[in-house]
């Protein structure tokens, strides 16, 4: 969380441009929090709040660097590093990632540990005893399977229509003949309906 000494008037918006960057920051940060299913507005807005304290310090040093990816820069590495400490392991790539955010899930952090997300220690027993259980029935990888090709079973129709295709794809003469055939036929079909039974083929 930010410190209590920090207000966001510390943020200071310099102009329109800037305070419309600072709002999406804010609302891509809500919606993060939003996805890990932290529903209490009061806890929110006070992360929300601590993450931009440090995304506005940052920003001094990288002006060059947008506010949104800043600011969920901060989000990402906080929620990584608060959980890294909860489970007392280090986290791949140091990230959160989907094992991460599954245990949190399972230990249901979000209906019975709001109040503990992204505090220092310590965290009550329960939780952490919750967390690295979770963790646990999290992982490992799932295994990768090896999925084996079979042969198509088709019936009699089928059968020959895959015989028929191949013997055109062994016989490029025999394709061409074959379409050919296919638009002559469509010709004089066309010829039929535009021309009517009359018509008087030549002799």
């Amino acid at each position: 969380m930010g410190q209590p000494d920090h207000s966001l008037a510390a943020l200071r918006p310099l102009n329109e441009g800037e305070l419309i960057e600072w709002e999406e920051a804010y609302v891509a940060v809500e919606a993060y929090l939003g996805a890990l299913r932290i529903r209490n507005r009061l806890l929110v807005a006070e992360l929300v709040r601590g993450i931009l304290w440090r995304a506005s310090a940052r920003h001094a040093k990288e002006p060059g660097v947008s506010v949104r990816s800043l600011a969920m820069d901060e989000t990402l590495k906080e929620i990584a590093e608060w959980t890294k400490q909860v489970l007392a392991e280090p986290l791949q790539q140091g990230r959160l990632a989907a094992r991460g955010r599954l245990a949190l899930l399972l230990t249901d952090m979000p209906g019975q540990w709001q109040s503990v997300f992204l505090t220092p220690e310590p965290w009550p027993p329960a939780f952490v005893e919750s967390m690295r259980k979770s963790y646990l029935k999290a992982g490992p990888q799932f295994a990768a399977l090896t999925m084996t090709p079979r042969p198509l079973e088709l019936n009699a129709i089928g059968s020959g229509a895959a015989q028929w295709w191949e013997t055109m794809d062994r016989r490029p003469v025999i394709r061409k003949m074959f379409f050919f055939f296919l638009l002559l036929l469509l010709v004089a079909v066309v010829l039929w309906f535009v021309l009517g039974p009359d018509i008087e083929l030549p002799r």
